[in-house]
């Protein structure tokens, strides 16, 4: 049987495939997936209540050094909270508007809590940006401080900014001042953050602000933010869009103003949390394992699974694949050799709680063994001119960024599309030919026709890629002229074992780029006359609508139109030049030959 080859897009799947066994693509990043995303967020407005608990600093004056700007403060907590699936008994408290959890303390400095960088485990910002307090303004003086209130089990810890500035100034003639909290209750792990209104202590020049307002996960791609623009109301937010979206504000226009006196965001954690590290091993041409991490908080039920050929997400009604996996890993089988895959988990607390799917985590399955005479035109190959983006057979792959490389599309040689091996300076690129399992008998040989593209004597090395998966150089051609089409041969020796792939490569010396067309794989036992006979052939139109024709039919003794599960479709044993194939939906299929003296050669041919 044929290896049929179905098509992805490289730009999306290649950082994260990874060659396995015999030309395998395996997803190997273990992402974190978002948890804060999942927090419920509900506004409202109650009452703000003050506390007068443990006093962390107290501003002392009107300068950047005395007017609590710029301090970070730890605290230890009575009880442990729970924050993004993960149990802390402290946290760090900054003048900026927020705390955050874990070892890793925010700097001083930290002013978008939400959209930086750092590597605190994660954060809640009440009204993060560069803040300070004042000190003695119409007797007037702020300070940050914290306590508990409630009994056990229902206890909160508060942490307060009391007369606060909206934005840092050392103003003594112009200061409007508000206060505002962040609460954490015991057993529920909600999060509220509690607003009172402001005030000018003195003068009335107003200003304009913005503040990051929500939860930060682990790193800022997990972010549950708030946004306002400046001509809608504070206290009228939606969802942010981005981990840097903000809140606007104004201390004097009405729009987007200041919020009321107890105003509240509460952030409600899911009680199901998504499982993390979601990966695929085991990869063959029908079967694949996935695994994944337990969350802290494992769900009672197991966890479900769903894949699909194509990368649209589930949702919460769709139906898994597979349902309440007990452990950290379940097979999948009956899948389709030569295809991308998309796999999502997600945790199942109880019939009626689920978490949200994780994100989408691709592999492919291998190719089934290649074998007799094969031919590649590249019809449905469709590249670009930046980095290694295009679309490439799956079965092929761009050895390496590590190498530099790129791999594009070309029409320099009339008649058919092209795979263009391009290289700049040092770097190199080379494309790994089909497994090549079968044909390591010294039968074969090996025929494609190359052009040097942009710069003369171009050079061509043919060899295998090896287990550590290098390049083994086993012949080089040299294309001594640009833009002449030159026609190579080369017998394919019996090759080492464990050798799956062959390998073309462009090393570049000098600078150049070189194009490849018409490759083909085929049998050392044909007779001169059939195989020029079959270098003649042609096949067009290609992309086609309701007819294809066929140049010298003469030595094909029967044809077949197989879809790319190896479904044969059509069998035409009365060879003719033109084919009506006007009932097939559209596609790729590939048009296999058999030909009088047994050997058989397939071809891409795709419906419009």
């Amino acid at each position: 049987m044929m290896n049929f080859y179905q098509f992805f897009s490289k730009s999306k799947t290649a950082s994260a495939l990874k060659k396995l066994g015999v030309f395998v693509f395996l997803s190997t990043g273990y992402a974190i997936n978002a948890q804060v995303s999942t927090y419920s967020v509900a506004q409202s407005t109650g009452t703000y209540s003050p506390i007068t608990g443990t006093v962390l600093e107290t501003a002392t004056g009107n300068t950047a050094t005395t007017s609590l700007n710029s301090n970070v403060y730890a605290v230890t907590l009575p009880f442990n909270f729970t924050f993004n699936a993960t149990s802390y008994s402290s946290l760090n408290v900054t003048t900026n508007g927020f705390v955050t959890f874990g070892a890793t303390a925010p700097t001083s400095t930290n002013i978008t809590p939400i959209s930086n960088t750092a590597t605190y485990d994660g954060a809640v910002s009440a009204w993060g940006r560069d803040l300070n307090s004042v000190f003695d303004l119409n007797s007037v003086t702020g300070n940050i401080s914290w306590e508990t209130v409630g009994t056990a089990p229902n206890r909160e810890v508060v942490i307060q900014w009391k007369n606060f500035r909206p934005a840092y100034s050392i103003s003594t003639t112009a200061a409007y001042a508000f206060s505002f909290q962040i609460r954490l209750q015991e057993t529920s792990n909600v999060i509220k953050m509690v607003y009172d209104s402001g005030a000018f202590l003195v003068g009335t020049t107003g200003a304009s602000t913005t503040a990051q307002i929500g939860l930060r996960g682990a790193t800022n791609a997990d972010f549950n933010n708030r946004l306002n623009a400046a001509t809608l109301d504070f206290m009228a937010s939606g969802v942010g869009t981005a981990n840097s979206s903000t809140q606007a504000s104004h201390t004097t226009n009405a729009t987007p103003g200041m919020p009321v006196a107890g105003f509240t965001y509460t952030w409600t954690p899911p009680t199901c949390w998504i499982p993390n590290g979601v990966n695929v091993n085991g990869i063959t041409t029908s079967t694949a394992t996935v695994n994944w991490l337990a969350p802290t908080i494992a769900p009672a039920n197991g966890y479900d699974v769903y894949y699909s050929t194509t990368n649209t997400a589930p949702t919460s009604s769709t139906t898994p694949n597979v349902s309440n996996v007990p452990g950290l890993s379940t097979p999948l089988g009956s899948l389709q050799n030569s295809t991308n895959y998309y796999v999502w988990v997600r945790s199942s607390c109880s019939s009626s709680d689920k978490s949200a799917w994780t994100s989408v985590t691709n592999f492919a399955t291998q190719c089934n063994t290649l074998t007799g005479s094969y031919f590649e035109g590249f019809e449905g190959y469709t590249g670009t001119t930046n980095g290694n983006a295009g679309v490439l057979p799956i079965c092929w792959t761009n050895l390496g960024t590590t190498n530099g490389g790129h791999i594009s599309n070309s029409t320099t040689i009339t008649g058919s599309n092209t795979l263009y091996l391009w290289t700049s300076g040092a770097r190199i690129a080379y494309v790994a030919l089909p497994p090549m399992s079968t044909l390591q008998s010294g039968e074969y040989k090996l025929k494609f026709d190359a052009k040097a593209s942009v710069t003369a004597n171009g050079i061509l090395q043919v060899g295998y890629v090896d287990a550590s998966n290098n390049f083994v150089e086993m012949t080089t051609f040299s294309v001594p002229t640009t833009n002449t089409t030159y026609p190579f041969s080369f017998d394919i020796p019996v090759l080492p074992a464990g050798v799956t792939q062959l390998a073309l490569k462009n090393p570049g010396t000098p600078a150049n780029s070189l194009s490849i067309d018409n490759l083909s794989y085929e049998l050392k036992a044909l007779g001169t006359s059939d195989v020029v006979a079959k270098n003649k052939l042609r096949i067009y139109p290609n992309p086609f609508t309701d007819v294809i024709n066929i140049d010298n039919v003469e030595n094909v003794k029967s044809i077949s139109v197989i879809d790319i599960s190896g479904r044969v479709l059509k069998s035409f044993n009365d060879v003719s030049s033109t084919i009506n194939l006007s009932d097939l939906k559209e596609g790729m299929y590939i048009l296999a030959l058999d030909y009088k003296d047994g050997s058989r050669s397939s071809h891409k041919i795709i419906k419009k």
